[in-house]
Order: structure tokens, then sequence, then C-alpha cells
């Protein structure tokens, strides 16, 4: 890991397709965190998983979303900061019809690079080799 340097990343482009935008990575923080601003739609939910190597923090910027978090359930509106430590079995679901847009911290950083390389936030595939451990189903509208 080399040294933390200043980074600046512009706003994402609303007109560009892709729901999740990489704002910051462990290679440009030392290792200390990453960043992805993404939607979560309508709807949607991952796996409920479990993260063994890094906390994950959700910044509700637009909308809201449904979270569980080891047994506990909350609804985050816009302007919400969720924290998610490591070892706690979670996943969230999108309550917005538009959408909700969230900015999702990894502390340390380096899970990034499975939703750059998926696009996705479902532990899918590459999960496993991210320290990523799917526990259960993913959530429906009518279970909150």
């Amino acid at each position: 890991m080399g040294s933390a340097r200043a980074v600046f990343v512009g706003p994402r482009d609303p007109a560009r397709p892709a729901d999740m935008s990489l704002k910051v990575g462990a290679s440009d923080t030392a290792g200390l965190l990453g960043a992805v601003e993404g939607v979560v739609p309508f709807g949607y939910s991952p796996s409920l998983h479990i993260h063994h190597h890094e906390d994950e923090v959700f910044y509700v910027v637009e909308g809201a979303v449904d979270f569980v978090c080891g047994g506990e359930s909350f609804t985050g509106q816009a302007g919400a900061f969720v924290f998610l430590p490591r070892g706690l079995p979670h996943t969230f679901l999108g309550r917005s019809e538009a959408g909700a847009r969230v900015l999702m911290l990894f502390l340390p950083g380096g899970l990034e690079q499975m939703f750059v390389a998926t696009g996705d936030v479902d532990p899918g595939a590459p999960a496993a080799e991210h320290g990523v451990e799917v526990v259960g189903p993913p959530l429906t509208l009518e279970q909150m």
C-alpha cells in the first residue's frame, strides 16, 4: 500500500446508463476505503450476506432504502447514514419508485472492485473471492 493522496471526483452523470459509479478505490487511498455511488432500483434487494473483511457504510442521497442488519430493520430516507459492521448479515431493498441514489463506502477499501467488475450490487459469483458470504435470500417488498 502506498500513501494516500487527495482525490476529487465529480458528480455522476445522470444521463449515463450505468447504475454504479466508482468514486474512489483502495489504490487511491492507501487501502483505507473504497466508495461507489449507485442507484438501488425500486424493489431490488441483494441476497442476505456477510462481509468478512470490511465495514460498509451507506449514505442515502435521494429516495428511500430499507435495511436489515443483524436482525434489526429500518428505513433510510434521503440524508440517512447507515453503518453496517463486518461480520453481521445484512441486505437492503429499494423503496423509491424512481430508484434511490446511495453512496456506499467500504472500510478498508477493496470490495468496491467487485462492484466495478460486475456492475451490480448483488454478491453473486465473485463474492467469495472478495470475502462476501451469501447467507440468505433477498428481501421482498411484502416482507418490509
